[in-house]
């Protein structure tokens, strides 16, 4: 058999057809040093393809072995080559998959798909992944190899494949742990476990008679809300009001993470949600929150909050305001003293009853010591009425 002018390829036959494995071992050195060069002829290299066929297929492990360590430099194979080295067994094929520089994203998109999970995994752990192969190995590999990307220094998860990891194994505990743990992972996703996360106990709870039921759903729901805060808290200027948005389209924000934020001082959180139930810019937000009462009351009810929640909100965006004004920030622990004192002294025409209420919230959302001078102060308005 010849080749193009110039390279008379039927040695090669010849050899492939009565060499020993020794003679087809030097062979495959030979062709490979071909195949790996660059600034060899184009021709040249496409007429030794049908070669490396037998010899990738050869009956002798060792020569195939020998062919995919040769090859393993190479940056433009033949796919058929490419393909019939990355089939071969574990031991041959995995060193090669994972050290060769000739596959392009679709291939390894290729390879995401039908893959094993051995090639999966190896796939995973290489250094030069896109995005969209990411994708490809998040959508359709194994459990094994979509854990490999975690292990993956050189791979950086997108949001979107944090996000389909996270629909494809928001059970599975490994991926939930390995994605929490990402500091680039959404915070619509952190808000959905807490919630995911609180059902799982409250079932748990619920099962094993732990506590009585209405105690298990209070403190079920009281976790639930400090975790959901933190992870508000955490959020940007620019990340916040999406997740607003998010939480009320899942009937999870509530009037109680209002007034909890309310209660620690967290007033962006106060603002953001007031903003987006009211349909109002953020400016406008906090100008009711902080200025008048009317506009606060017109702001107020746009929102749909609750009237029973009204005056506490008043009364922190009031303490908010004078810290504003006099350019000045307080602990949590101290926000709450300040709001005892603006329910206890700010309006002299609240009744002691209404008083109690919100005294009663703030002891409800704030830590022990702001829930002990909370609740002594509203049992002597209760003993005085």
């Amino acid at each position: 058999m010849t080749g193009q002018p110039g390279l008379d390829v039927s040695i090669f036959d010849t050899i492939i057809e009565t060499g020993d494995a020794q003679a087809r071992m030097q062979l495959v050195v030979e062709l490979a040093r071909l195949a790996s060069d660059a600034e060899a002829p184009d021709n040249e290299r496409d007429c030794i393809v049908p070669t490396l066929l037998k010899l990738a297929t050869d009956p002798v492990k060792d020569v195939r072995r020998v062919l995919a360590e040769a090859l393993a430099g190479a940056g433009d194979l033949h796919g058929d080559v490419l393909f019939s080295i990355i089939a071969d067994e574990d031991d041959v094929a995995l060193p090669f998959l994972a050290a060769t520089p000739a596959l392009d994203p679709w291939k390894m998109r290729t390879i995401a798909r039908v893959g094993d999970a051995p090639r999966q995994v190896t796939l995973a752990g290489r250094p030069d992944l896109d995005d969209d192969v990411i994708q490809e190995i998040a959508t359709q590999a194994d459990l094994s190899a979509c854990l490999a990307l975690f292990d993956n220094e050189a791979c950086t998860l997108s949001e979107r494949n944090c996000r389909i990891l996270y629909a494809r194994f928001g059970r599975v505990q490994e991926i939930i742990d390995r994605l929490l743990a990402l500091d680039t992972l959404p915070l619509d996703i952190r808000i959905m476990q807490a919630k995911r996360a609180s059902n799982q106990v409250h079932q748990l709870m619920a099962e094993r008679g732990w506590v009585p039921a209405n105690d298990a759903a209070d403190m079920v729901a009281d976790a639930e809300e400090r975790a959901i805060l933190q992870i508000l808290d955490s959020a940007n200027d620019v990340e916040l009001p999406p997740l607003i948005r998010f939480m009320t389209s899942r009937s999870m924000l509530t009037a109680s993470i209002v007034m909890r934020s309310a209660c620690a001082g967290n007033m962006r959180i106060v603002e953001a949600a007031m903003a987006h139930l009211a349909n109002a810019t953020t400016a406008r937000a906090q100008d009711a929150l902080y200025g008048n009462v009317s506009a606060f009351n017109s702001l107020y009810r746009s929102s749909g909050l609750p009237a029973t929640c009204i005056g506490l909100i008043r009364a922190a965006g009031q303490v908010e305001r004078e810290l504003r004004d006099a350019r000045r920030s307080l602990s949590v622990e101290n926000f709450g003293r300040r709001l005892i004192e603006q329910i206890m002294t700010g309006d002299a025409a609240m009744p002691a009853g209404e008083r109690a209420k919100y005294l009663d919230f703030i002891a409800r959302y704030s830590g022990e010591r702001i829930r002990v001078i909370a609740s002594r102060l509203r049992e002597g308005l209760v003993t005085a009425a």
